[in-house]
């Protein structure tokens, strides 16, 4: 995936099931919740028209978080990536993919593998793997790890291009 060059939707929420806003707003008004710490979403489409957008951000400064959402080909949510604010930064503390087994799962529901990746800003790490086709469940503690790439500076409102990037510098495998 690319950086998102398309239009901008701003919205209370997102319906991931339809891709469309849920009671859409302005730029303006995105712009006061984001400063009043309220909840919001910004979606960032693909100027190709795809149903699905590149990424779905849900912003909640009240509450230190932002989560970005990504897509499949056939618009499923693939990937999320959570991250808490530490001063003037964003940490990504975690790391969701799910992996569904053709085309005709059509909601995380019908994923069959989630892998769950958890990090602490001092390195310490865990992996839960759920696999539904082997019906087990992994869990792997690491320490050590690496985490100098999981570091955004805290975004302006409207620049959002760095919180949408798929491929963020480090393997999740």
């Amino acid at each position: 995936m690319s950086e998102p060059t398309g239009p901008v939707t701003y919205s209370r929420r997102w319906s991931f099931r339809r891709h469309k806003p849920i009671e859409p707003m302005s730029a303006q008004q995105a712009a006061a919740r984001d400063a009043a710490g309220e909840f919001y979403t910004v979606a960032l489409r693909d100027p190709s028209g795809a149903a699905a957008p590149d990424a779905v951000i849900e912003i909640a400064w009240g509450n230190n978080h932002v989560g970005v959402w990504f897509f499949d080909e056939y618009g499923r949510q693939a990937l999320r990536y959570s991250f808490r604010r530490s001063n003037d930064h964003l940490f990504l503390h975690g790391i969701t993919q799910w992996d569904y087994p053709d085309e005709s799962a059509a909601t995380l529901s019908g994923a069959t593998r989630v892998d769950k990746f958890q990090f602490g800003e001092d390195g310490v790490a865990q992996r839960l793997t759920s696999n539904d086709a082997t019906r087990e469940t992994t869990k792997e503690d690491r320490s050590g790890v690496n985490v100098s790439t999981h570091w955004e500076s805290f975004p302006r409102f409207g620049e959002w291009a760095s919180l949408a990037r798929w491929k963020r510098g480090t393997s999740v495998s």
